[in-house]
């Protein structure tokens, strides 16, 4: 949603400091990516299923 991504680039914004000189590498970026994919994925998934015990 667009105020997740205020908030991630609020964040990026706030800790920019703390990573200076920091460099990750294509696999690290990847895992990551996949990591926050499957996870926003995985939330979409149970908000649209029902839950039995509401």
């Amino acid at each position: 949603t667009v105020d997740a991504a205020r908030e991630l680039i609020r964040l990026r914004c706030d800790n920019q400091n703390d990573f200076e000189g920091f460099a990750a590498s294509p696999s690290q970026c990847r895992r990551k990516w996949y990591s926050l994919k499957y996870g926003y994925e995985n939330l979409k998934r149970l908000k649209v299923t029902e839950n039995p015990y509401d």
